[in-house]
């Protein structure tokens, strides 16, 4: 085998690594929100009398969901902000909830239809259209596009009678509503157990998996150009944030090309050793 076969042999057994995923994406088109910087609000007038909770409960959750999970990825350049409360949505607490795309729902609708929202909107609602039964937790539609980025998605949290999302504690509630903020940023379900985004509520996660950091990388990956970090500067401004997450791209860029030399070398010296 020459040097260059044993390079792509390597380069092909890195990439395969890097795909060995599990998450699904929530579309057919890939769509995610275009800008890095993504707003998250509570319905101003939404009602979660069977749940037990205000709307100051639900943005009180609303922190940790983001920042103990979303917010914890250094290799994405996605930023989830907690941002108070929307002006009154109509038939947010009642209505039917409708992707754009979904035009036999939005006809049933009629004038019960949810309109789209600008950001991510949390907020509670009791129609039998949107959960299958008491049982289900939530459920998540981005309903506002531009082409091919998301501009608006709303999370329902279950408000019907007997609902199982109120038998919650307030950590499970914040994780429920973690994964459904992934829903919300374009991410579908996944099929590893260990991830928040799996399909199955087996347990409340306390932050994400491997499979969730992969997913949210994949949407809203962190672009660098290499040669920016070469040389250096003192300053008095704050530094960007981001920078150090740069950094350890191109520190973990730096330690592959270093590997795939010592396996070469390897293959080298394996070649010129005696065999029986």
């Amino acid at each position: 085998m020459g040097k260059g076969e044993k390079m792509k042999l390597i380069l092909v057994f890195l990439f395969s690594i890097s795909l060995s995923h599990a998450f699904t994406l929530n579309n057919n088109f890939g769509a995610k929100f275009a800008k890095s910087k993504v707003k998250v609000l509570v319905a101003g007038n939404t009602i979660c009398d069977k749940l037990s909770l205000t709307v100051y409960d639900l943005k009180d959750m609303i922190e940790p969901a983001i920042n103990d999970y979303w917010n914890e990825v250094p290799t994405t350049k996605l930023r989830l902000t907690s941002s108070g409360f929307t002006s009154s949505i109509t038939n947010v607490n009642s209505g039917i909830l409708c992707s754009p795309t979904d035009d036999t729902c939005i006809t049933t609708a009629g004038g019960n239809l949810i309109p789209p929202v600008d950001h991510i909107v949390l907020a509670c609602n009791d129609n039998n259209t949107n959960f299958n039964g008491t049982n289900v937790l939530a459920v998540t539609i981005p309903n506002k596009f531009k082409g091919k980025s998301i501009k608006g998605a709303i999370i329902l949290l279950n408000n019907q009678m007997n609902s199982a999302f109120g038998k919650l504690s307030r950590q499970e509630q914040i994780s429920v509503i973690a994964h459904e903020i992934g829903h919300a940023i374009g991410l579908g379900h996944s099929e590893n157990k260990a991830a928040l985004m799996y399909f199955q509520t087996v347990d409340f996660r306390k932050k994400l998996g491997q499979d969730d950091v992969d997913g949210v990388t994949y949407l809203y990956p962190i672009k660098f150009d290499g040669c920016g970090l070469i040389g250096g500067t003192i300053t008095t401004d704050k530094i960007d944030p981001q920078m150090w997450q740069m950094g350890i791209g191109f520190g973990l860029f730096l330690m592959i090309l270093n590997l795939m030399k010592k396996i070469l070398r390897l293959l080298n010296r394996s070649q010129r050793r005696p065999t029986l």
